[in-house]
């Protein structure tokens, strides 16, 4: 199956993707599977709690693997969440493509969408259910029983897990259908098992926010004359010496992980490379000369492949395998345990590595510099007595063509080193040639002893007389020359058919190392260290720097300090200036972030925890096709932080409320912080940057969890300055006038308190009772909404104040109208 079909295309953020999706949910649970196309590989995603209507899980998948094609599977509620949660539209259920009760697609041919829609019941289930079992892949035994291929089958997968059966069972009718002359047994070479456990939940917003992949601007760039386009974290990460391993530091950078033993592992290979220059730049040698294995396999299996694709195959097993020795050489280090370098050691030294074999089979078979001198892929001599026979009598009549013709075609004053004597299926003997202007002056195409048979690809084929004649009285002979060739490359095919898992295996490992050198040569450049990764919720960061701007500018670093020596797991920023605030998060984020894919960070010292996920409120993208305003994106995305972030959570919050006026987005702002502190010490990491310096009034700054920094700039009085300050106090400060401060006090209350109903009719689909409204309101921040109220009702008095400082404290009257409210 090429990824050039019509029904199955796309490009992906970094590299040209070849995924396919399948997803089922139902009941809150969710499972999925993805075919990859470049390494014929199926992996099955195990089943995991996945509630309606966030879909987190789903929304990752979906920014991980960036499929070109979806069969998705569910109730008509998650069929019509689809079109927002994919990004792609879903045909309704009653017009979808659907798979019939033979498995095929009955599909309308004038519809094309990258979408299947395949039922969502029990007789599909068993349908699904049956052709995995019926699946042979190439790694099991031939001679396998049906019993013991259920057996190997069940030993991969969970068959517990319905959902996930159903998912894969799909998936495997759906390359019956587009795999053309493939059967699924040819294209599925391996099966793999993912368990969600062990992945670090980043959301697309994310992403593009910390520029992970995409090189947009700063959005405070301009203050500064900074633009960071054309800069990202990949294109800076990406010193990779083949197109396999930029495809593999794709897939490590997309997929983030929490498994602290391949995070070790990882960057135990990373320091070893730092170690061990000299051996890096030998890899380096190898690496570059691997490119991508899986499609010239599947060119093989379809049986497209040319001579050039053999030769192209036996190089990269060639490279392959010594790249798997000089990492024998290195092996003698005792630092190089726990590395990807060890692995690739110990694969040589296994005397029935498949790579070896590979090897040695194909250049025992093929004569591939025969092959490129005829352009056909010709079996080595001395292989089969049978084929040896044929084809020197076949070389006596292709002698006989060309002595016969060369007179003519002397005459013609043709180069005779472009003449080629060959023998096609359909037109039996030809004499070849390039099609350039000596050719369309010699008169080849008026002699009529030269009768040109058909032109293709800037190449004529002519046949003489003599042709014909071969033709009627060899003919029969050169078929079988044909059929034994073919016979001998059908077994060759299937041996390396054989051993293409394994070899799929180490060409992976190979795509690894030349990521991490990547990450190895970086560090080295740039001066990062290794993180040191803990279970503890601690995160300290000395001499913090950002990854893309310091290559801009002078860049002052940042210390970070949380969980060590104190509590602080949710930190305020206030500055109502421009002091890098936006920056700092960033940083943070992408130091933790590169920490969890393997990565050295850019740092003096680096303590990270392992986390679950990471959610951000930095930047939101405008579009007039969203439907959603500016502040709308924010709530939408502080909804969603609040919701899903954990105890093992990483949450970053700028500037949020700024979208909407200055008494609402402030209690937005403040209420959410409390909602985080009310968690105690299962509240995630957070940092929280506002410029609203006046926020210290509303937060209880007095909380073991909570640390507040306010930064407010130095201001002159000079007349253009105040006409500036009179300008910004209308939306930095409260209003002056008390009674206008309790009017927009108990508006804020009373608007809290209908949010707060609206919540409950939404949760239970009635009005609340007075005994449900008391206890909700309890539960929900509303902030200091009703103490505020209290202290600007009951001003103390101009002369009071200034004469009995004792009457400043309310009345016991107010202190229980206080404790009341």
């Amino acid at each position: 199956m090429d990824s050039e079909d019509p029904t199955v295309s796309g490009t992906s953020a970094v590299y040209q993707a070849g995924k396919i999706l399948s997803v089922c949910w139902n009941a809150g649970a969710l499972a999925a599977s993805y075919y990859d196309i470049d390494q014929l590989e199926l992996y099955a995603i195990q089943q995991a709690i996945e509630p309606r209507p966030q879909y987190v899980l789903l929304r990752d998948l979906v920014h991980r693997y960036r499929p070109l094609f979806y069969v998705i599977s569910g109730p008509v509620c998650f069929l019509e969440d689809c079109p927002e949660v994919l990004g792609v539209s879903v045909v309704p259920p009653n017009q979808s493509e659907s798979f019939g009760s033979n498995g095929r697609n009955e599909t309308n041919a004038s519809h094309r969408s990258n979408v299947k829609i395949v039922e969502y019941s029990t007789q599909f289930q068993s349908m699904a259910k049956r052709r995995l079992l019926a699946l042979k892949l190439a790694c099991m035994p031939p001679e396998s029983s049906e019993r013991e291929c259920h057996t190997f089958l069940e030993s991969i997968l969970p068959f517990e897990q319905e959902l996930l059966v159903h998912c894969v069972g799909s998936l495997l009718l759906l390359l019956d259908t587009v795999g053309g002359n493939l059967s699924p047994d040819q294209l599925v070479t391996k099966i793999n098992l993912i368990t969600p456990s062990t992945q670090l939940i980043i959301d697309g917003l994310t992403y593009e926010a910390l520029q992970i992949f995409d090189a947009s601007r700063h959005p405070s760039g301009f203050k500064c004359g900074t633009d960071s386009r054309g800069l990202s974290v990949y294109s800076l990460l990406n010193k990779c010496s083949s197109k396999n391993g930029e495809e593999w530091l794709s897939r490590l950078m997309t997929q983030p992980i929490r498994d602290r033993v391949e995070l070790r592992h990882r960057h135990d290979t990373v320091q070893w490379l730092l170690e061990n220059v000299r051996y890096a730049n030998q890899f380096d040698q190898c690496l570059k000369h691997l490119s991508n294995v899986g499609l010239l396999y599947r060119k093989i299996l379809q049986g497209t492949a040319r001579n050039t694709d053999w030769k192209m195959l036996k190089k990269n097993l060639y490279y392959l395998y010594t790249l798997c020795k000089l990492c024998a050489m290195a092996i003698k280090d005792s630092s190089v345990a726990g590395t990807v370098v060890q692995e690739l050691a110990q694969y040589s030294r296994n005397p029935g590595n498949a790579v070896k074999h590979a090897l040695y089979t194909i250049d025992k078979c093929l004569d591939l510099e025969k092959g490129e001198e005829e352009n056909k892929v010709t079996i080595r001599a001395g292989l089969d007595p049978t084929v040896d026979r044929l084809r020197e009598q076949y070389d006596g009549l292709r002698q006989l063509v060309m002595e016969s013709s060369r007179l003519g075609l002397e005459t013609m004053q043709l180069d005779m080193d472009n003449i080629c004597v060959t023998y096609l299926p359909s037109f039996g003997f030809v004499i070849s040639t390039q099609v350039n202007e000596q050719l369309q002056r010699s008169g080849i195409f008026n002699n009529s002893s030269f009768d040109l048979v058909f032109q293709a690809d800037d190449t004529a084929y002519f046949q003489i007389s003599l042709c014909k004649e071969l033709n009627d009285e060899f003919g029969q002979m050169v078929a079988s020359m044909i059929e034994h060739e073919l016979a001998v490359q059908t077994r060759l095919t299937t041996f390396v058919g054989t051993k293409f898992p394994e070899v799929m295996g180490v060409f992976k490992q190979a795509g690894k190392l030349d990521a991490l050198m990547s990450f190895a040569t970086v560090a080295k450049m740039h001066r990062y260290v290794r993180p040191i990764v803990c279970d503890d919720k601690v995160l300290q960061i000395q001499a913090g720097r950002h990854v893309v701007l310091e290559h801009r500018r002078s860049y002052r670093t940042n210390d970070t300090s949380v969980g060590e020596t104190n509590r602080y797991l949710v930190n305020v920023i206030a500055a109502d200036a421009s002091v890098g605030k936006t920056t700092y998060l960033k940083e943070l984020a992408i130091i933790c972030y590169l920490a969890h894919v393997g990565s050295f960070v850019p740092a003096t010292y680096a303590k990270v925890p392992i986390l679950d996920s990471i959610y951000t409120r930095l930047d939101h993208p405008e579009s007039i096709f969203s439907g959603r305003s500016s502040f709308m994106s924010e709530l939408y995305q502080m909804s969603s932080l609040l919701q899903n972030a954990t105890a093992r959570s990483l949450v970053l919050i700028d500037e949020f409320g700024k979208g909407t006026n200055y008494l609402e987005g402030k209690s937005l702002l403040i209420s959410s912080i409390e909602h985080l502190l009310k968690r105690g010490p299962n509240a995630p990491i957070t940092f929280v940057t506002t410029k609203f310096t006046g926020i210290e009034q509303f937060l209880p700054t007095q909380h073991q969890n909570l640390l507040l920094n306010v930064h407010r700039e130095t201001r002159d009085h000079s007349r253009a300055s105040s006409r500036t300050n009179d300008t910004l106090d209308v939306t930095s400060t409260d209003p002056a006038d008390p009674s206008e401060q309790l009017k927009t006090t108990y508006q804020l209350a009373f608007r809290a308190i209908a949010f707060t109903m609206m919540k409950y009719h939404q949760t239970s689909g009635q009005a609340p009772a007075t005994e449900s409204i008391r206890s909700l309101m309890e539960s929900t921040p509303i902030t200091r909404v009703p103490e505020r109220c209290l202290e600007i009702s009951h001003q103390p008095s101009r002369a009071v104040h200034r004469h009995d400082t004792a009457s400043m404290t309310l009345p016991e009257e107010h202190n229980v109208e206080k404790r009341n409210i």
